[in-house]
């Protein structure tokens, strides 16, 4: 997992973005998966420190992503060349626009829940990350370098990967399209979604109610 900071109005050097926290995940790890990947004939998304590859992306998932991710082409189509390049690996993630088969895949995989954190996102991706590495862990690492307090902190999402933070957080805010099987575990749910402007109304509601 990677943290980057991006702004801080508390002290001049904590002004971003700069990376302050890398958890990598295990090469063979990452080799096992990867391989377990190409034999299901899945898409997939590499992590490592600084650069994101793809893997037999279908044209509409390289569209799904625009704007949110630059692929590299994956060097010899494995992961020998980045292996031996001394890369760090972030995570890994399996695309699958079918979720019903993706959660029916977890459970098939359900020996990789021991090595590593599973999670799914955006309904399309079964992410693969470090043991014990969330978006939790995250907001807790980037809060210490803050000098705040888990209880002083907001957490919004709206999918399965953001689960351990939204419960990390002193507030955790669902969108209104929040999965539900998440919703009981938030502390607050929005009327609007990410696109309608979720995270403006939450910090309107609950952080500034009285701002004008």
């Amino acid at each position: 997992m990677m943290i980057k900071l991006i702004a801080s109005d508390l002290d001049e050097t904590l002004l971003g973005p700069r990376l302050i926290s890398f958890t990598g995940m295990d090469g063979d790890l990452v080799e096992e998966i990867f391989k377990r990947g190409q034999e299901l004939g899945l898409g997939m998304h590499i992590y490592t420190e600084d650069q994101v590859y793809g893997y037999q992306l279908t044209q509409e998932e390289i569209d799904f992503c625009q704007g949110r991710a630059d692929f590299a082409a994956l060097p010899g189509g494995d992961l020998t060349a980045l292996r031996a390049s001394g890369a760090r690996f972030a995570k890994i993630l399996y695309v699958d626009t079918d979720f019903p088969r993706l959660k029916k895949l977890r459970k098939d995989l359900a020996d990789f829940e021991k090595v590593s954190e599973m999670s799914f996102s955006s309904n399309r991706y079964l992410e693969f990350n470090p043991p014990k590495v969330n978006k939790g862990t995250g907001l807790k690492k980037l809060f210490q370098e803050l000098g705040y307090q888990l209880d002083e902190t907001m957490a919004i999402g709206d999918s399965f990967n953001d689960l351990a933070m939204i419960k990390a957080a002193g507030t955790g805010v669902g969108v209104a399209n929040v999965s539900p099987e998440m919703r009981a575990d938030c502390d607050k749910i929005t009327e609007k979604t990410f696109d309608q402007g979720a995270v403006a109304e939450a910090i309107g509601r609950w952080v500034l109610p009285d701002y004008e």
